[in-house]
């Protein structure tokens, strides 16, 4: 899928809305064949958006095709550009239990706020914290059972009105964003998707806030709010919704492999196939930058290492590599996959410190 399809995508979209519908069922097969989905239309409108504003609107037949649309949204980044390896060893937990968040239905306490010309209040949050599901129900029956009309974070003990698990993220972004806006001002704080993004990925802060300063902000934010993020920003392309996504499209993925071998100069060609996911014997930088930051234990928040990464992958790329891609028996007959092995082994010895530029003899 290239440039042209998501262009025909946002046509399908706009013509599926005014003329024939049997053009969104062009729409979503563009999608499942791989075109980018979070591409604009012809007014420089998400995607996305459009397609919500026109379930919002009675459009019943856009909601197959936007559930598309969320289901695919992600799966296209370049991983040079945007790697998306995560460690799931360093992940945030319930500050009750200490079992990790993001596999343990994520929970905060709440208020509710009815929007404009809705019949329904929408759920959020009235702090930065989660629990676990057990540990917010158990600290909302313990107080329920005091005998009280209000509720608090047992935390910061702000006043809540009950517990409500986060919005998925894939099938209901809006109120996902809706439940982290606090103020009810169609913007959502730095703090409170930095706490809501270890709550569903398995992601260190420390590491994602330094990512946030080098770039990630500047990315999501485009608007210039500020410390925040409006709603346009959160579906614009490249934003944060996309960058979630991308993610879990990600996690999924390496859950599908399975545990890789070893980068080792007698199991590289075992790694080779492992990482060989199109099983077309050939590799792009980013299947490489990917299948490196696994095997160097190298998280895609870690600017400096990736950056390391990057700078040795280069090397080798400009060395053994014609054009866009590389071949794996190009690999194990060339010294690039003694060069792999180096790029990985050192990488992985540095931890935080990457003050030593790699090189080959």
């Amino acid at each position: 899928a290239g440039p042209g399809d998501a262009a025909m995508l946002a046509a399908a979209l706009g013509r599926g809305s005014t003329d024939d519908e049997r053009w969104l069922q062009v729409a979503r097969v563009l999608a499942s064949l791989g075109a980018c989905t979070n591409t604009t239309t012809s007014d420089g409108r998400s995607c996305l958006l459009f397609a919500m504003e026109q379930v919002d609107k009675g459009h019943i037949s856009f909601r197959a095709v936007l559930a598309t649309l969320l289901e695919k949204l992600g799966d296209c980044v370049d991983q040079w550009e945007r790697p998306t390896a995560l460690l799931e060893d360093r992940t945030a937990e319930c500050p009750v239990c200490l079992e990790a968040l993001w596999t343990s239905t994520p929970t905060a306490f709440v208020t509710f706020r009815k929007p404009e010309g809705s019949r329904e209040g929408v759920a959020h949050t009235i702090c930065a914290h989660f629990f676990c599901f057990d540990c917010a129900s158990q600290q909302y029956m313990k107080q329920q059972s005091q005998r009280t009309d209000e509720y608090h974070c047992p935390i910061c003990r702000v006043p809540a009105k009950d517990v409500s698990l986060l919005p998925d993220i894939v099938r209901e972004p809006r109120l996902w964003f809706q439940f982290l806006d606090t103020q009810g001002r169609g913007q959502v704080d730095r703090n409170s998707i930095v706490q809501a993004l270890e709550a569903i990925l398995p992601l260190s802060t420390e590491n994602l806030r330094e990512a946030m300063d080098d770039s990630l902000w500047a990315e999501w934010s485009r608007n210039k709010c500020g410390d925040a993020i409006g709603e346009s920003d959160f579906f614009a392309p490249g934003g944060l919704l996309e960058w979630v996504r991308a993610h879990q499209h990600e996690l999924e993925a390496t859950r599908a492999r399975g545990l890789a071998p070893s980068l080792e100069e007698e199991t590289i060609e075992a790694w080779l196939k492992h990482w060989d996911r199109s099983k077309r014997g050939m590799f792009t930088r980013g299947e490489l930058l990917r299948a490196l930051c696994e095997s160097a234990n190298v998280s895609s928040l870690e600017v400096k290492r990736i950056k390391q990464l990057k700078d040795g992958l280069q090397l080798i790329w400009e060395r053994h590599a014609s054009g866009n891609s590389i071949t794996h028996d190009h690999v194990l007959k060339s010294k690039a996959g003694e060069e792999l092995v180096k790029v990985a082994s050192e990488v992985r010895a540095t931890g935080g410190n990457c003050s030593n530029d790699i090189g080959f003899a």
